[in-house]
């Protein structure tokens, strides 16, 4: 058998979850993190060296307003709090997606996890913040269109965001 040397996980289901249990959807998303966490230890432990988190889609903007600010304010705080843990346990965090649009208070907190943890070794997080494959496509075409470059498989993926 192959070795696992990567994992996906769209983070889908939190909010119907905390409903369920009686509790707010924002409930589920704080216990969310909870699964997150010891998602990342038992992929440590079995030495999966890649993990990418579908953490807020382009889609999720049509959420309510209230839901989009706090799921800013839940990935600004986590990481507020756990930058150290991050970095002396040697885990890479790494955003995929557009964070331009984000509020500049999470921008910068992501921005910050990013260069804190670059040369971190032992596991990459990636989170897809903001992200949607049609998104990244499209993206990458116009990037292309603007460098006039040459249309090729090659070319193309260069300039994905992964």
């Amino acid at each position: 058998m192959n070795k696992i040397n990567h994992i996906a996980i769209i983070m889908d289901g939190n909010g119907r979850w905390g409903k369920k249990k009686g509790k707010s959807r924002n409930f589920g998303h704080i216990n969310g993190i909870k699964v997150i966490e010891k998602l990342v230890k038992d992929s440590i432990k079995i030495k999966i060296p890649i993990i990418t988190f579908y953490t807020f889609s382009t889609e999720n903007w049509r959420r309510p307003k209230r839901e989009i600010s706090f799921l800013f304010k839940l990935i600004d705080h986590y990481f507020n709090k756990e930058i150290d843990n991050l970095v002396k346990n040697n885990i890479k965090i790494n955003i995929i997606g557009n964070i331009k649009i984000l509020p500049q208070k999470v921008r910068t907190r992501l921005i910050e996890s990013m260069t804190r943890t670059k040369r971190c070794k032992k596991i990459l997080i990636n989170l897809a913040i903001n992200y949607g494959s049609k998104d990244e496509i499209i993206n990458a075409t116009r990037i292309l269109k603007r460098k006039k470059g040459n249309v090729s498989i090659k070319n193309f993926e260069k300039n994905l965001h992964t």
